[in-house]
């Protein structure tokens, strides 16, 4: 049986996911601007540069943006 960390099962293309993400995001907050989203998630995710497991960086940085985003939206 052979083990793999999480450093293993993360995905090779980290910039995939975060594209994915910043398109979503924008669908998601249309009145916000693919550059203002592509903003906020970059500063997010440099927050995260370093972390010793990055499999959990997306989420994260999703999480995070969505938060600020939210706040940003009329009720």
């Amino acid at each position: 049986m052979s083990t793999q960390t999480l450093g293993a099962l993360a995905p090779e293309q980290p910039d995939a996911h975060f594209g994915h993400l910043e398109d979503r995001l924008s669908r998601d907050f249309a009145t916000v601007g693919a550059e203002s989203v592509h903003d906020l998630v970059e500063r997010e995710r440099a927050r995260f540069t370093g972390a010793p497991i990055q499999a959990f960086v997306p989420i994260l940085v999703e999480r995070a943006v969505r938060a600020v985003l939210a706040g940003r939206q009329p009720a």
